[in-house]
C-alpha cells in the first residue's frame, strides 16, 4: 500500500511538473509576442492612411517634416549625451555640463558671456493665455528669426501677475535684446504683426 502511494505521489508530481513547463512555456511565448508587436492601446495601429481625413493625412505630413533629428536631441558638444536644459537664447538643447544658471534662465557657453558683458533692456511685453497662444507663437518666431537670419541675439522671460479682481493668474512673455539694439528692434517688431 505504501509502495503504491509513494508510486502514485512520484507521478502526480512528475505530472504537475509537465504541466508547470508547459505552462511557463506557453507564458513566456505570449511575452515574446506581446514585446514584438505594437502596443494595442495606440489608436493608430492598423487603421491604413485611406481611412484619414485629408486634413489629418496633410497635418501627419506636416508633423513628418517637423521630426526632430537624432543630433537636435543630443548635445552639440557631447553627441552621446543627451540635451537637457535649453540655451534662452539659441534654443539648443545641451548636456548639464554645457549649459549655465543665470537668474532664472539657462544659457549655453556660448550666449553666457554675452549675457554678463552686455546690459539687457525689454524690447516688448506681450500678455499671452492658454486660449489664445498665438500671439506667444508669434513672438517665438520673431525671436528665431532675429537670431536665424539677422544674428541678432535676444531672450523671453515668462513673468506672472496675480489678478486679484478676476481671481486668476496673468502670463506676460517679456522680450528682452542688448541695450544698443532695442530702439531698433522695437521698431522692427511693431512693423512685425503678433496677431
Amino acid at each position: 500500500m505504501e509502495k503504491t502511494a509513494l508510486i502514485l505521489i512520484v507521478f502526480t508530481n512528475a505530472f504537475l511538473v509537465l504541466i508547470l513547463g508547459f505552462l511557463s512555456f506557453l507564458v513566456y511565448k505570449l511575452f515574446k509576442h506581446n514585446r514584438n508587436s505594437p502596443q494595442s492601446g495606440d489608436p493608430m495601429i492598423n487603421i491604413p492612411q485611406s481611412e484619414f481625413h485629408p486634413e489629418v493625412l496633410k497635418r501627419i505630413k506636416e508633423l513628418e517634416k517637423v521630426k526632430p533629428k537624432r543630433s537636435e536631441l543630443f548635445c552639440p558638444n557631447h553627441t552621446e549625451e543627451p540635451g537637457e536644459v535649453t540655451c534662452s537664447i539659441c534654443d539648443k538643447l545641451f548636456c548639464k555640463s554645457c549649459i549655465r544658471p543665470f537668474k532664472t534662465m539657462h544659457f549655453c557657453k556660448e550666449h553666457i558671456p554675452l549675457i554678463m558683458k552686455y546690459e539687457w533692456d525689454e524690447i516688448i511685453t506681450i500678455k499671452t493665455s492658454t486660449i489664445e497662444p498665438e500671439q506667444g507663437v508669434r513672438l517665438f518666431d520673431i525671436k528665431k528669426n532675429l537670431l536665424e537670419k539677422e544674428n541678432i541675439p535676444t531672450y523671453i522671460e515668462t513673468h506672472y501677475k496675480i489678478n486679484v479682481d478676476q481671481d486668476h493668474i496673468e502670463t506676460y512673455l517679456v522680450m528682452y535684446g542688448i541695450k544698443e539694439n532695442v530702439q531698433k528692434l522695437k521698431e522692427k517688431i511693431t512693423n512685425i504683426k503678433l496677431h
